[in-house]
Formats: C-alpha cells, sequence, structure tokens
C-alpha cells in the first residue's frame, strides 16, 4: 500500500553485459519483471538490427503454429495447458523445433488436401445418386435414344453408328441448384425458352457439404428442350446460376444399375473419409499435447531476441543498454547479473552503473489483484506525474462511496455482490477460457471494484432503509399516532407533527421507516439528499485541495501553497463550507419542540436566499411568517460575517492571479544574476570550463535559466484562476447529480414494484384462484426481476457508475491532479501475449 500513495523510486542505469550471457541475463530479467529496456537503436532500422533474423525464424514458428491452432479449432480439439512455467528456447534449439512444426504442417497440410479431395468426390457422388433416385421415377421406363442425347453426351461408337443429329431433337439436362434459387432458376429457364421446356424439380430436397464444410441446401431438376440452340441457352443459364449437371443414363436398367453402383461406392467413400479424419485428428491430438509449451517457449524466445535489438554493440562486441529500475529492485538485478554470469563462466562479469542523463523516470505503482482495477480508473485518466500524489489509494473508498450514494439499495447492492464474488471464486477458470467478450473482460478486470460498490450499495442501502423500493423495521419509530380511533376511521391519511408527542430516540439504523408510507416521502428526502450531495461535494473538493497542500510540500513549492492553494482553500471555504456550517446549524437550531417562537421551524430562513446574499452583498428582507422576528440566522451580526466572506473571495482572486507568475519571474532573475555574477567572478574557472566537454550542457542550463516566459507564464495562471473561481459554483453544483440520480433510482424501483408486482401479480392472483394466480404471480415476479436486473442494477449501476467516474476525474482530481507522467512498462513474460508484433512481423514479410 505505501507504493500506491506514490510512485516507486526510479533510477537509470547503463547495463553492459557479455554477449555469450545476454540471453540468460534477458531471460532472468523478463522472469522477475525488474526493468524497462530504452531502445538504444532509434535511428536504426528494423531490419538491420543485429537479432532480426533470429525473431523472423521465431516468426514463422509462430505462424505455424497459427495454422495449427486453427486447425485443432476446426475439430473442437482442447489444447492441453501447461501447469508450469518453461524456458525460452535455447540458441541450439530452434532448428530442431523449426524441423519438428514445420514437419506437423505438412503432414496436416498433406491430410487436409487428401480429405479436401475425397469430400468433393464423396459429394459429386451424393449429388449424382441423388439426381438419379430423384430423376429416375419422373422418366420412369422411358428410353433415351441417341438422337435425344446432347453431343457432348454421345460416345464414339454412338456417333458411328448414329446418324447426325438433327435441329429440333429433344434434349435433355439434369443436375442440382441450390434450393433458394430454384423458383428463380425456374422462372428464367421459362423465360429464355418462351414456355417451350420441360421442367420438373423434387419435393424432397437434401443438404449436401462442400470442401470447406459449408452445407447448402440443394434440390434435383429436370430439363427437356427441343433444338441445340435452345439446349446451349439452357446450359448458360445453369452456368449463371452455378447449377451442378450430371449425366441421365439411357434406359431404366442403366439408372438403376448406376445408381446402385454409385450407392455402393458412397458406401465405401465414407469408410476412406471416416479413417482420413481419424488420421487428421490424431496427429492434432499429438500437437495439442506439446503446442502450448511450443507457444509459450517461441513467444519467450522472440521477446528476448527483441529486447536484444535495443542494446548496442561496442568495439569489443559487449552489449550495451539503458534501462529504469525501481530502487528497490536494483539489488535483485545485481544479484541476477552476478548469478547469470557466474553460470556462464564468463570472463567478464556482467554489470550496470547509474546514469548520469537528465530524463525524466516514469511512474510505477505497484498493485495487486485488489487494488489493480481502482488503478485502472485513474490511468484511464491520465498516468501520475513521477513521486505525485496517486489518487487511487483514496479512490478505494471515495469511489465506491459515491457510487452507493446514487445506488443506495441493500437488494440491489447484494445482486452486485454475488456477481463479484461469482468472479472471484472462479477467477482461475475464468482467466484460462480467455474470453475474447471485451465488455465481460473489463467487468471481469474491475471484479473487486463491483464488490466494493455491492458492500458500500448495502450499507447506503441500509441507511436509506431501502431493500427493493421497501422499507424494514428494526426498532420502535421515532414518530408517535396521536390520533383517535374515530380521526383514523374518517380520514384516509393523518398528519403527524414533530411538536405533539414522539419517541424518547430518534431511529437509530438510518432513515425512520414511517417514511416510507408518508405522502410527503419525496419532499423530505428530496430536501435531505439535496443537502447531504452538496456536504459531500464540499467536503470531497476541500480533500482534493488538501492533497495538493501535501504534494507542494514534498516537491517545495512553497510559494504555491501560499499564492495558490490557501486563496483556493479560502475561496471555497467562505462560500461553499460556510454553506455547509449553515446547513447543520439550521438542523439543530430550528425545532419543532422549541418554545422560542424564532427558532421554530416555521421561521427558518431559506439557505439559498441566504447564500444569493453573500453573492451579492445584498440584503433581502422577505416577509416574515407571524410570531417570527429575525431573519438571519445570528442576527445583525451574520450581515458582518457575509461580508468579511465575501471581501476574503473578492481579496484572493488577485493574489491566485498575479502571486505564483511574480514570483516566478523574480526567482527566475534572481538566479541569472546570481550565475553571471559567479562567472564573471572566475574567470580561470570560465576558461577551463570553456574547454571542457561539458560546454555544451552547462551552457544549456544557463540558457534555461535565462528562458523565462513571464507572459507564458500569466496566461496559465491566468486560466487556471478563472477556471477555478467559476468552477467552485459549477463543481459544487455537480455533486447535486449525487441527489438527483438517488431519487431516480428509488423512484424506479418503486415504480417496477408497484405496477409490476402489487397491481399485476397481486390482481392475478386474485382473479383466477390460488392455483393459476400462484403460476401467474411467478412468471410476472420472472418479469419484475429480468427488469430490476436489466434496468435497475445494469443501467442505472452504469450510469451511476459513469457520474462518479466523472465526479473523481473533473471535481476532485482538477484540484490537486496532473497526470503529465508516462507509465513503467518492465519486460516481463507475463505481459507479453498482450502484446502485438504486427510490425516486426511485417519486417520479416518484406525480408522473405
Amino acid at each position: 500500500m505505501g507504493y500506491m500513495l506514490r510512485s516507486d523510486f526510479m533510477s537509470l542505469y547503463d547495463l553492459y553485459i557479455q554477449p555469450e550471457a545476454a540471453f540468460e541475463i534477458i531471460t532472468c530479467l523478463g522472469n522477475g519483471g525488474y526493468v524497462q529496456f530504452l531502445d538504444m537503436n532509434e535511428n536504426v532500422q528494423a531490419f538491420h538490427r543485429r537479432y532480426v533474423s533470429e525473431i523472423c525464424r521465431c516468426s514463422e514458428i509462430e505462424r505455424i503454429l497459427r495454422f495449427l491452432e486453427d486447425e485443432m479449432k476446426k475439430d473442437g480439439i482442447p489444447v492441453t495447458r501447461l501447469r508450469y512455467d518453461p524456458r525460452p528456447l535455447q540458441p541450439n534449439e530452434m532448428a530442431p523445433l523449426e524441423t519438428l512444426v514445420e514437419k506437423w504442417e505438412d503432414e496436416i497440410t498433406e491430410l487436409n488436401l487428401n480429405y479436401a479431395g475425397l469430400l468433393k468426390l464423396y459429394t459429386e457422388m451424393s449429388e449424382m445418386h441423388y439426381v438419379l433416385d430423384s430423376i429416375g421415377p419422373m422418366l420412369g421406363d422411358a428410353e433415351i435414344r441417341n438422337a435425344l442425347l446432347p453431343k457432348q453426351f454421345l460416345t464414339e461408337a454412338d456417333k458411328l453408328n448414329d446418324l447426325t443429329v438433327l435441329p429440333g431433337h429433344l434434349m435433355i439436362v439434369t443436375g442440382v441448384v441450390r434450393r433458394v434459387r430454384g423458383f428463380t432458376f425456374q422462372m428464367m429457364l421459362w423465360r429464355i425458352s418462351h414456355g417451350n421446356i420441360y421442367y420438373r424439380q423434387t419435393e424432397e430436397d437434401k443438404v449436401f457439404k462442400d470442401v470447406t464444410g459449408f452445407e447448402e441446401r440443394k434440390v434435383a431438376f429436370l430439363v427437356i428442350c427441343q433444338g441445340e440452340e435452345l439446349h446451349e441457352r439452357v446450359l448458360k443459364v445453369c452456368g449463371g446460376f452455378r447449377a451442378t449437371l450430371y449425366p441421365c443414363p439411357r434406359t431404366a436398367g442403366d439408372r438403376s444399375k448406376i445408381t446402385q453402383d454409385i450407392g455402393q461406392k458412397l458406401t465405401d467413400q465414407e469408410e476412406v473419409l471416416k479413417k482420413t479424419k481419424y488420421q487428421r485428428c490424431k496427429a492434432l491430438f499429438t500437437v495439442a499435447q506439446q503446442w502450448h509449451l511450443w507457444k509459450i517457449r517461441v513467444k519467450k524466445t522472440k521477446a528476448i531476441y527483441h529486447t536484444m535489438n535495443l542494446f548496442n554493440v561496442d568495439t569489443r562486441k559487449c552489449l550495451i543498454g539503458r534501462c529504469w529500475v525501481p530502487d528497490v529492485d536494483v539489488p535483485k538485478v545485481h544479484e541476477c547479473l552476478k548469478f547469470v554470469s557466474e553460470k556462464m563462466g564468463t570472463t567478464v562479469e556482467s554489470f550496470m552503473i547509474k546514469s548520469n542523463a537528465d530524463e525524466k523516470p516514469p511512474t510505477y505503482h505497484r498493485t495487486n489483484k485488489f487494488t489493480h482495477g481502482f488503478q485502472a480508473l485513474i490511468n484511464a485518466y491520465g498516468e501520475s506525474t513521477y513521486r505525485e500524489v496517486n489518487p487511487g489509494l483514496f479512490t478505494i473508498i471515495t469511489f465506491p462511496f459515491l457510487f452507493a450514494v446514487m445506488f443506495g439499495d441493500l437488494g440491489h447492492g447484494i445482486l452486485l455482490i454475488v456477481f463479484a464474488m461469482w468472479m472471484i471464486m472462479n477467477e482461475r477458470k475464468i482467466i484460462a477460457m480467455r474470453s475474447t467478450n471485451e465488455i465481460f473482460n473489463i467487468a471481469f478486470g474491475g471484479r473487486y471494484v463491483i464488490l466494493m460498490l455491492g458492500i458500500f450499495s448495502v450499507i447506503t442501502g441500509f441507511l436509506y432503509n431501502d431493500i427493493f423500493s421497501k422499507g424494514f423495521r428494526l426498532m420502535d419509530a421515532y414518530w408517535i399516532n396521536t390520533k383517535t380511533k374515530a380521526d383514523i376511521e374518517d380520514n384516509n391519511h393523518i398528519t403527524l407533527n414533530a411538536a405533539d408527542p414522539t419517541g424518547k430516540f430518534a431511529y437509530l439504523f438510518g432513515l425512520d421507516p414511517i417514511w416510507k408510507q408518508a405522502m410527503n416521502k419525496i419532499v423530505v428526502e428530496n430536501s435531505f439528499k439535496m443537502k447531504l450531495s452538496i456536504i459531500l461535494g464540499v467536503v470531497h473538493m476541500l480533500f482534493g485541495l488538501s492533497l495538493a497542500f501535501v504534494n507542494n510540500v514534498y516537491f517545495k513549492k512553497y510559494y504555491h501553497i501560499w499564492l495558490v492553494d490557501i486563496p483556493s482553500v479560502i475561496i471555497l471555504s467562505c462560500l461553499f463550507l460556510w454553506l455547509v456550517f449553515l446547513m447543520y446549524f439550521k438542523w439543530f437550531y430550528y425545532e419543532p419542540k422549541s418554545t422560542i417562537q424564532n427558532k421554530s421551524p416555521s421561521c427558518a430562513q431559506l439557505l439559498l436566499i441566504l447564500i444569493i446574499d453573500l453573492v451579492l452583498a445584498g440584503q433581502t428582507e422577505p416577509k416574515l411568517p407571524a410570531g417570527c422576528t429575525e431573519f438571519y440566522m445570528f442576527g445583525e451580526t451574520q450581515r458582518i460575517m457575509h461580508r468579511v466572506l465575501l471581501l476574503l473571495v473578492i481579496l484572493c482572486v488577485p493574489i491566485m492571479l498575479f502571486g505564483a507568475p511574480l514570483y516566478l519571474r523574480r526567482k527566475a532573475a534572481k538566479q541569472v544574476k546570481e550565475t553571471q555574477e559567479d562567472l564573471a567572478d572566475k574567470p580561470t574557472e570560465f576558461r577551463i570550463y570553456r574547454r571542457s566537454t561539458q560546454k555544451d550542457e552547462i551552457d544549456k542550463n544557463i540558457k534555461k535559466k535565462s528562458d523565462f516566459d513571464f507572459g507564458d507564464v500569466m496566461i496559465r495562471q491566468s486560466i487556471h484562476t478563472i477556471e477555478y473561481t467559476l468552477s467552485t459554483v459549477s463543481h459544487t453544483a455537480s455533486y447535486l447529480r449525487l441527489w438527483a440520480l438517488s431519487l431516480a433510482h428509488a423512484q424506479l424501483s418503486e415504480m417496477l414494484w408497484d405496477m409490476i408486482l402489487r397491481d399485476i401479480g397481486i390482481r392475478s392472483c386474485l382473479k383466477h384462484g390460488e392455483f393459476v394466480g400462484a403460476i401467474l404471480l411467478f412468471a410476472i415476479f420472472a418479469v419484475w426481476a429480468g427488469f430490476t436486473v436489466s434496468i435497475l442494477v445494469v443501467m442505472e449501476g452504469m450510469s451511476a457508475f459513469l457520474h462518479t467516474l466523472r465526479l473523481h476525474w473533473v471535481e476532485f482530481m482538477s484540484k490537486f491532479y496532473s497526470g503529465g507522467g508516462w507509465m513503467f512498462t518492465p519486460f516481463s513474460f507475463a505481459n507479453i501475449f498482450n502484446e502485438s508484433d504486427d510490425k516486426m512481423d511485417a519486417v520479416c514479410k518484406k525480408l522473405h
């Protein structure tokens, strides 16, 4: 948790590795995930780097493994998952694996080709068998003479024995066409022949598989036409509709015999197909036993060579790299370098030294399964600046709390807890499934966030006394009925006055359940939740400003505390913290049982009028109820307090506007003057410095101190001051969404209960009797449950989630969070499966 408050301390190191130990050292660092390597060859093309050939070999193996994976998916063959983390391929192990996977690729490809050829032949024979079996009853015992056959169906003997085919003789065309095109096919033939053909198709169609395994429903047809010209037209139409044509035997005996022969061949062909498929599945099952092992090892090896390409190679063939390392993990990296060097027996031990380069460090927050989801919400807005206060730690509490204020329902909170607990208890199975559903993956990644949302929703639902829009009673209510029996019988509703006798103790467990039965409950809840949202908003924003104070103390920006932070707190406190105080004072000062008339609730002033008078420095004198003599809560003193608060707000605005820019301008001028005086006092040292190798760097620092742009700083501070002053009102008003969504959620839940379960469900039971009514009530309950989950839990929950996210990103984090850092992404084998290698694969394709 300590590293969630601020990011880890990071250091930049230069790494010197011996070539013979480089592979093992990168492997060791990848197992630990300690360092992030920087590219030392930014100006070198990808295909000119040292280890590009090894990367391309790994890419080729991955291509074959993807091919094998696709083939296994086609047959539904499961891949055996490993229970251990294998080592990457050693350089001498890559060639044997290349030979092995290429052998399996050739074997599977050959089996696929054989199976496709056999399947094509089987499909053609099946279609021909279907055509002969279907067309036979249409032709009956009719004999087809040579003169009736098209020329392409005549044998050489037929042509010698028979006279030439005369124009006008009948032609027969048989085959199959897709069922969905059958009617269009028939109409087209009818049009081109002007109705001068005989067309019949079978009533029963049949499903056939093509080479790709796609199923098509086809129907057999018979066409008899007259003349070669019309026959050519029929053949063109058949080709256009992709109909498959088959010859028709002359006599009924031949048709019957060929049908029997094809049937027998189909039986033999089925056996051959089964054996071929069995051989293919057997080969794929063998591959599936090792496929996951091969994939992980190749992926690791490819990542190692890709990392080694980031290093420079000096004249002594030593690999020189640069990397960011968390200070906590520096001893582990040294230990890794020492261990591998001793293991490999290198003459010179690999080592790393701290770099003097002035670069911006990355931000690294250590998280676990529980905190990862909350940190992801912050990172979606922007990565923390190095060593800046991280809002993710506080978001663990504030995010579920503000969500629950809008989503407060004990029943709905329990549903969220059940869903989150299911994902948590089955997280290993779900991770192993590697789901491709993006929405589910987002929900699964935030399973602990959902759990916290559910827990806080249960708590606020308990305080709201709300479970599926119904209240529950844990103790006696504070309100006591003082009406007589006759009064209750004569009136549909009775009025309870807080000035009348009430219970000894207020209801201790949240909202009094009697408000669930009151006619004016919306008015009371509306006032209560609106004030509560303002209170929570002011406290939340003040907490954000206090974190800005902590940030500036850490970075030693003390001027920012006096000139920006403290005026910001004063502005917010004088306007809205004062309003919060008036709310509490009004609640405690005015009570129905008070004997003083000015302390009765009827004499309570409107806070909206008071705060408007404060801002406008005005004085509103409304008509007071009878018996009330004071408009202000503190009398004449309150007017003076309002003037003082308004004066403080007005004075803080120019301090915020001009304070920081003027201070920075003075500081920059002072630094330039001190630098020039220091150089003037030491001319000898300056001449030596001018000849030193660090001349450019020192000149750069001097120029940086003198290049202070007052106009740019003034513009930025003006924008910040105007934005903060205006947003003080808008941000406070933005927290009213807590009130609005809470009321909307409660009213929608009550509406679903009343309209579906009470009005429809109970009436169905009363109308149709006990048995039928119970069945209808069960169905209606299912409808209510479906609407509750889909609308109240999912849609309303998503709405509350997004509004809570906005309150944190805009209203809270804008007070202290800059988010100008960049994320620390260490080289780790645990993360390589989420990375894309499209760029390197494209390079390999060009090389081939």
